[in-house]
Formats: C-alpha cells, sequence, structure tokens
C-alpha cells in the first residue's frame, strides 16, 4: 500500500507541530514551577 507525498506531509507537519507544542508548554509549565519554588519562603 503506497500512500502518496501529498497526503503524508500534511500528516507528518501536524505531528511534528503538535509535539514541538508540547515541548514548549512542558517547558514553560517546568520554568513557571520553578519561579513559584524560588519565591516561597
Amino acid at each position: 500500500m503506497r500512500v502518496g507525498k501529498r497526503v503524508w506531509l500534511p500528516f507528518l507537519r501536524a505531528c511534528r507541530y503538535m509535539q514541538s507544542r508540547e515541548s514548549l508548554l512542558e517547558y514553560s509549565l517546568t520554568q513557571f514551577f520553578k519561579e513559584v519554588e524560588r519565591h516561597r519562603p
């Protein structure tokens, strides 16, 4: 079964996009909690 590049490209791009969004969210959350820990007495 062969899938054309036209079908696959947007799918791969969406996958990559979601992964980067996820890692970005994870990073910002980590930074946020680090800040919270730092400001706690």
